[in-house]
C-alpha cells in the first residue's frame, strides 16, 4: 500500500500499546505499509494485513481517506492466524 499525501493515518490506542510491547516504531509501521513482503485481506473483519520484512504484521482499515492502524501482530501471532483460518478467511494479495 502506498501512502498518498492526502491520506490521514490514525493509530489506535490498542495498536500503540502493541507497538510498545513489541518494540515496533512508527517508522517501522510506515515501512510495512509502504513495502510489505506480504499483503493479505481479512474477509471477516474487512481489514488488511501488511507483513514487514522483520516478520511482524500491521493490521489496518480504510475509512475513506483515513487509514486506521488497528493493531500490530508478532510474527508467531500472524502465522498462527494464517494457519488456523487460511484461505477461508484471508486472501493473500501479494
Amino acid at each position: 500500500m502506498l501512502l498518498k499525501d492526502k491520506v490521514k493515518l490514525i493509530v489506535t490506542a490498542h495498536a500503540k500499546q502493541r507497538m510498545r510491547e513489541r518494540g515496533i516504531s512508527f517508522e517501522e509501521i510506515l515501512e510495512a505499509l509502504q513495502e510489505p513482503v506480504q499483503l493479505a485481506y481479512d474477509k471477516d473483519k474487512d481489514v488488511y494485513i501488511a507483513v514487514a520484512h522483520k516478520g511482524y504484521a500491521v493490521v489496518y482499515a480504510f475509512h475513506g481517506n483515513v487509514v486506521e492502524i488497528v493493531t500490530v501482530l508478532g510474527k508467531k501471532e500472524y502465522e498462527a492466524l494464517m494457519s488456523k483460518h487460511g484461505v477461508k478467511r484471508y486472501k493473500v494479495i501479494e
